[in-house]
């Protein structure tokens, strides 16, 4: 005898009725026309735990009820024990080997009955579906440990042990009339439990969402100040430009860039003035003049502007090629470099070329905090995305209940 060994497999095929929840939980009916419960999304939170409470108030009731019932057939069995053990085996005409064995399994089954009892009355569960899995485990094992016994006991005891057998029968029937009479209640204890996780998974999304949005607000202002700061910056540098030091110093750059510029154009009209193969037949013995010869011819420019001239003069005059031309050439590119380094003196610092570094760094750190608000703005966005599906799918659930969150 299997007692309630088919419940689990009921409890899987069963589905919630079209509401989501049984007509005992307070969902209204008039007649056969549901009625739609309109609920703000603001008060969910306040709902769910109202029904929960409902729902765990009517468990507690079902579950005293069968209390009741374990109390009221404990009693019963009791006393068919008790009728059991009174039984005299040995008033039978059997063998005495079939005695013992009939009175060992007396022994044993009444064990299994007094354990079955005690485990039931020992019961403290407060949810209904767990409840009546105990239950039925409970029922199952009976099952195991005290079908043989049965067999063997009958053979001389049959209306007693019918009669307990007749007893948990009944007891079984009514257990599983409780349950198919009330098994909505566990249904929607399981279905508002799920609709409750559902809602809690919104309140991480909520404060992550909170904290992009102090995020990004706090870079904004970051942006702002930075912004703000480079402006200034740019704008001082523009006051800059406009003051006479600054046009001093352009013109005076100018005018240096003009002879620096005129200075290398006579140095090398200076060059084609002089005879450098006369020049290297005068001095064809001497190593020492033949390289500055040699390296005057090679870049003129460069070895000219090293001493200002002095040692190709010196060779000029060495070698008597010295002339009136080549000395006014040589005196006027002189007075040039030295007009040029008078102007370089009277040069001040520019003052804008400080700035630049700095607001080319500031310009670097407006860049990487545009770049971090642009990741705050995608992540925003996929949880306000993942927001708006957790949302869709608890109204979902909660229309299966005829509620409408509006």
């Amino acid at each position: 005898m299997r007692i309630f060994s088919f419940l689990k497999k009921l409890v899987k095929e069963n589905k919630v009725d079209t509401t989501g929840v049984p007509r005992k939980q307070g969902m209204f009916y008039k007649g056969q026309e549901v009625v739609i419960e309109k609920l703000a999304f603001s008060d969910i939170e306040n709902w769910i735990e109202n029904k929960i409470k409902e729902n765990e108030f009517k468990q507690k009731e079902i579950i005293l009820m069968i209390k009741d019932k374990i109390k009221r057939y404990n009693n019963e069995l009791n006393r068919k024990i008790k009728i059991l053990e009174d039984f005299d085996v040995e008033a039978k005409r059997e063998k005495e080997n079939i005695k013992g064995i009939v009175n060992n399994s007396r022994k044993d089954y009444i064990r299994a009955v007094e354990n079955f009892l005690e485990n039931l009355n020992n019961l403290e569960i407060n949810e209904f579906e767990e409840f009546m899995e105990k239950i039925n485990k409970i029922f199952l094992n009976f099952n195991k440990s005290s079908s043989k016994n049965y067999e063997r006991a009958t053979i001389l005891i049959g209306k007693e042990m019918a009669s307990i057998k007749e007893s948990l029968r009944a007891f079984s029937k009514e257990l599983l009339k409780t349950y198919e009479e009330n098994k909505d209640v566990g249904n929607f204890f399981k279905t508002i439990s799920q609709i409750k996780s559902k809602y809690q998974n919104i309140k991480p999304i909520d404060n992550a969402l909170n904290t992009t949005i102090e995020k990004k607000v706090s870079l904004n202002k970051k942006i702002s100040e930075k912004e703000e700061e480079n402006r200034i910056l740019k704008e001082k540098v523009e006051e800059i430009k406009r003051g006479q030091n600054y046009l001093d110093f352009l013109a005076n750059q100018k005018r240096v860039e003009s002879l620096k510029s005129e200075s290398k154009k006579d140095i090398l009209e200076l060059k084609q003035l002089l005879d450098f193969k006369a020049l290297a037949n005068f001095f064809h013995i001497n190593e020492e003049q033949m390289n500055i010869l040699k390296n005057h011819k090679e870049d003129f420019y460069t070895n000219f502007q090293k001493d200002n001239g002095k040692m190709i003069i010196d060779l000029l005059d060495e070698a008597k090629l010295n002339n009136n031309t080549i000395l006014e050439k040589v005196n006027l590119i002189r007075t040039k470099i030295e007009e040029t380094s008078n102007y370089e003196r009277e040069i001040k610092e520019d003052e804008t070329q400080e700035l630049y570094p700095k607001i080319k760094e500031i310009v670097l750190e407006i860049d990487k905090l545009k770049i971090e608000k642009a990741k705050e703005e995608k992540r925003y966005e996929k949880l306000k995305i993942s927001k708006e599906e957790l949302i869709s799918v608890l109204k979902e659930e909660l229309g299966k209940m005829n509620v409408e969150v509006v």
